[in-house]
């Protein structure tokens, strides 16, 4: 294997492990700060009381989104200022940014913290993933591509998979709406995808499209909170810690790493390898909140992550042979 293949593969690795972390950093803030056992567990008797969660700092879902999208487009900001990117954009260019920022990637983002308070992290991440199944489905409803072997097996198995997980979460604490939730957020990031990847703004450098759907998407959010009256401040330097490392490993971090595992190996081999994510998030969801994972529940993740990656290469297919048939 190349060099560069091997350094793209480890660049798309790192990226899903980034993003595997990220969930744990939101539900802590969610929660008030991380679990006492894994506090204890990890960083010893003597670890700062400021990192156990405390019903007293909890923060808002609104909250939470708002401010990690906030810190994370300053970050971005940053980025082109060290990169010497101009973060100047056109008139088209930018409200399509702010639209797309502000609408669907703001909702996106809010369906996974809202389904956070219903199922686990690794489960809503996992469900979440079924957003390129739904651009599948997008591509053979409305832009009438034909259904193939793989299209097939991919629906299949992401509706079999939703249903074994569904089965097995009723029967515990899992709230059916939580699955709704994360689906939507599915659904959500699918047409975010679909509607970026034609757009005017397509051409920019991530940092400056970043920096445009971050802050688009953080006064979104704000506004949420205002109108709700679930806006607030974090209520410590460990609040503001966490909420910064979400930002981050989410957003900048890990963003940047996909971006170079794309540029390395191409599109559809980093999205195929991705689907890492949800796996790294339910592994870290289990260290950090003690979930379990039962055959049921297993076979569906599994059968869901299937779906992903089934669909990733069948759009992959239909896109390689464009350009075959623009030429015919």
């Amino acid at each position: 294997m190349k060099r560069k293949t091997l350094l793209g593969i480890l660049a798309v690795v790192l990226a899903s492990m980034c993003y595997g972390i990220t969930p744990i950093l939101s539900n802590a803030a969610l929660n008030g700060g991380l679990p006492a056992d894994f506090v204890i567990r990890f960083f010893g008797e003597n670890a700062l009381p400021l990192m156990q969660a405390n019903e007293a700092r909890k923060l808002p879902n609104e909250s939470v989104v708002a401010f990690s999208m906030g810190i994370a487009c300053i970050l971005s900001l940053i980025n082109c200022l060290i990169a010497r990117k101009s973060p100047k954009v056109q008139f088209k260019q930018a409200w399509q940014l702010v639209v797309m920022g502000g609408g669907a990637f703001a909702l996106t983002c809010l369906l996974i913290s809202f389904a956070y308070n219903y199922i686990p992290a690794g489960m809503t991440i996992v469900l979440h993933f079924t957003y390129p199944v739904f651009v599948l489905l997008a591509s053979l409803l409305f832009f009438r591509e034909k259904p193939t072997v793989m299209k097939i097996c991919s629906l299949s198995a992401a509706l079999i998979g939703i249903v074994l997980m569904s089965e097995a979460g009723f029967k515990g604490d899992i709230k059916p709406i939580g699955i709704v939730l994360a689906l939507l957020s599915g659904m959500t990031y699918a047409t975010y995808f679909l509607a970026g990847r034609n757009a005017s703004y397509s051409s920019l450098d991530t940092p400056v499209s970043n920096t445009y759907i971050t802050g688009a998407a953080c006064v979104v959010c704000l506004i949420v909170g205002l109108i709700t009256g679930r806006l607030c401040l974090p209520s410590d330097w460990f609040m503001w810690l966490i909420l910064f490392f979400e930002a981050l490993l989410g957003y900048t971090v890990g963003l940047q790493l996909l971006l170079i595992g794309i540029k390395l190996v191409g599109s559809t081999t980093s999205s195929a390898l991705n689907t890492l994510e949800p796996a790294f998030a339910t592994l870290t969801s289990m260290i950090v909140f003690g979930e379990t994972l039962g055959l049921l529940k297993g076979i569906g993740v599994v059968l869901v992550l299937l779906a992903a990656v089934f669909s990733i290469i069948a759009v992959g297919k239909h896109e390689s042979r464009q350009p075959e048939m623009k030429d015919n």
